[in-house]
């Protein structure tokens, strides 16, 4: 064999190589990806708009209820694939709470995956889904326990409450709100 030939023989070589690694590196990312499901998003779409309302929560020793009012927006993105949730809670005039999440199904998981971030800088990953009554239960685990938020929509009406528990059977309510519709 030629000098060229063995050249050329061990480009197409090395260009094969190449291709192979970046083909399974490919792969191994698109394992990374979840299958978004639009139609199971539908089941969202009456939270999209502007919604107002009061509510109240525990302090973090649970002695003293706290009310507060709270604005929630919703929009609906990606033609209908996520929905931005900001919500922003007021205690007089002070801001006492701020979040914005996003939520998507999660075909490979068969749940809602819901991305939240608040402005004290904390994000969590929970995991949502319907509850026998037509409910949507959003939680995550925390140091000592879970915290748990249902949301029941009716009409023009928002009701979220959230509670803790340390064993996952008995909860404790620290958090409810009630919203109204107002865009």
């Amino acid at each position: 064999m030629k000098a060229n030939q063995l050249l050329s023989m061990a480009q197409h070589l090395y260009l094969g190589i190449i291709l192979a690694a970046a083909l399974l590196i490919s792969q191994q990312a698109q394992a990374q990806y979840a299958n978004i499901s639009k139609d199971e998003m539908n089941k969202l779409s009456t939270w999209v708009g502007e919604w107002k309302g009061e509510g109240w929560q525990m302090d973090d020793q649970f002695q003293n209820k706290m009310s507060f009012t709270v604005e929630e927006k919703v929009e609906s993105r990606l033609n209908g694939m996520s929905l931005i949730v900001e919500g922003k809670g007021m205690s007089g005039e002070t801001l006492g709470h701020h979040a914005l999440g996003m939520i998507y199904y999660n075909a490979d998981k068969k749940q809602y995956d819901f991305h939240s971030l608040v402005a004290r800088g904390q994000s969590t990953l929970a995991k949502g889904e319907f509850n026998d009554k037509g409910e949507f239960v959003w939680g995550f685990k925390v140091q000592k326990g879970e915290i748990q938020y249902t949301i029941k929509i009716e009409n023009d009406t928002w009701i979220e409450s959230g509670a803790y528990s340390m064993d996952g059977n008995s909860w404790y309510p620290f958090m409810e709100m009630k919203l109204t519709r107002v865009k």
